[in-house]
């Protein structure tokens, strides 16, 4: 079993992670399981992790791969890029759908911004979750076939997908959400993800700062027209995909070699 798990790691990481995942939004139509199912669901990407790598490589390669939440040691400036770039994101396309005359602040729920305040720090909680799973696990596998462009815009749509039944179903969190827009802006995002990743030793712990932080923009770009706003993030989003690429190769790192290699499935 083991040498099975370990030659077909990555594809059976992908299998359970959407297994589990699909398996908590299918449960949570059901009374007993409403809500906690979700809950449970958004563990997939790092319960799969753990699993495989636990199967096929041992106790010292956990540790390893825990051990990047802890990465915290790196240059200032990847915090900055991590906390900063998706609010400069969010403030640009504002700006711009101001401009065009598509944007309107009243749109933005305040009330409901107070309200959830106390509670953001969940939001960098589940990204750390999601994290330790796409970037510590998959991606420097995904990289021993691909370059690091190839291997994130791959990453980013199966992580996409991974989130489609709740853009896809009705009355779901992202239901309003065009499935395009959606899926093209988690895949760019990805290469900056990658950029983060690779430059920082693979701290995982700076990878969920972005992501946190990507969901915590997201009331900025509320004050943009429904039927434009899903455009206005897709096209922030691919430009600073493209600007990376052309800022740091297609290896993605700026200091002329990956700081964290590609890993052997």
């Amino acid at each position: 079993m083991r040498l099975f798990v370990k030659k077909h790691s990555l594809l059976l990481y992908f299998l359970f992670a959407f297994a589990w995942w699909w398996g908590g939004i299918a449960l949570n139509e059901t009374r007993l399981f409403h809500f906690w199912s979700l809950m449970i669901g958004a563990l997939a990407p790092t319960i799969s992790a753990l699993t495989i790598i636990g199967i096929s490589e041992g106790e010292p390669a956990l540790r390893e791969l825990v051990g990047r939440l802890g990465r915290w040691r790196v240059n200032w400036r990847w915090y900055g890029i991590a906390l900063g770039l998706p609010v400069a994101e969010g403030l640009i396309a504002a700006g711009v759908a101001l401009w065009l005359g598509v944007f309107n602040a009243a749109r933005i729920n305040l009330d409901m911004l107070r309200a959830t305040l106390p509670g953001f720090w969940t939001v960098f909680l589940f990204a750390g979750i999601e994290e330790l799973g796409w970037r510590g696990y998959a991606l420097p596998r995904l990289m021993t076939r691909y370059n690091a462009v190839i291997a994130s815009l791959l990453l980013g749509t199966i992580h996409a997908v991974w989130h489609w039944p709740l853009v896809l179903l009705p009355h779901s969190y992202l239901s309003d959400v065009p499935v395009v827009p959606y899926t093209v802006s988690i895949a760019a995002e990805a290469i900056v993800l990658t950029l983060i990743f690779r430059n920082t030793d693979g701290s995982v712990l700076l990878a969920a700062l972005f992501h946190g932080m990507i969901n915590l923009s997201f009331p900025l770009f509320d004050g943009i027209e429904p039927r434009w706003m899903p455009w206005f993030k897709c096209s922030v989003d691919v430009a600073a995909g493209v600007a990376v690429v052309f800022a740091a190769g297609t290896k993605l790192t700026w200091s002329g070699r990956p700081r964290i290699e590609a890993e052997a499935a």
